[in-house]
């Protein structure tokens, strides 16, 4: 996730909390019968509210509210959902004479690949994403019950230390993932 859309998502947590929280301190406070909400109480104007929904304008301002709010959610959600993938990451051997650039998927393939051969290990899955501004590469091993775990562990160190050997330089957080299937009945 990148670091300016999580700070846009806190600060949109926080508005609608401070809100929320506002709107039930004041009923607490009307419930209490504390002076202060009982002034806000004093400003608002049923008689108006209570006739709007016959104003002309009344129509206008729901439909207005109506797209705004479609438009806006549509756009939080599409900024929250989109994939930040990494094709390429650039070698830091790179010079004068070329740039040497690696696919991180097709190495988190091959790990995939490898890891796949240990007995008892079902199925892994590999993904490659932009996570904080940093790419992070996930390796997920789903094992069988009865998987021996500290040899499965011993294999993910293994493969991560040929990774970093096949990688120096390059900048990208690994994450493996050991999810164990359910045992049979």
């Amino acid at each position: 996730m990148n670091r300016r859309i999580n700070y846009f998502n806190r600060l949109v947590v926080l508005a609608v909390g401070l809100l929320i929280l506002a709107g039930g301190s004041w009923a607490v406070g009307l419930y209490l019968d504390l002076p202060l909400s009982q002034r806000l109480t004093d400003f608002i104007d049923f008689p108006a509210w209570r006739a709007a929904p016959e104003q002309p304008w009344f129509d206008w301002l729901l439909a207005g509210l109506l797209v705004v709010s479609a438009v806006l959610g549509g756009w939080l959600i599409a900024l929250n959902l989109r994939r930040y993938r990494v094709s390429r990451v650039t070698s830091p051997a790179s010079g004068t004479a070329g740039t040497i650039e690696l696919n991180l998927a097709t190495l988190a393939g091959a790990i995939a690949r490898e890891l796949e051969e240990h007995p008892r290990v079902d199925s892994v899955l590999h993904s490659v994403t932009r996570y904080w501004d940093r790419p992070t590469m996930t390796i997920t091993v789903r094992a069988r019950p009865g998987a021996d775990i500290p040899a499965l562990r011993d294999t993910l160190e293994q493969v991560e230390k040929e990774f970093r050997a096949a990688t120096p330089g390059i900048t990208v957080t690994t994450e493996y993932r050991l999810h164990l299937l359910p045992a049979d009945q």
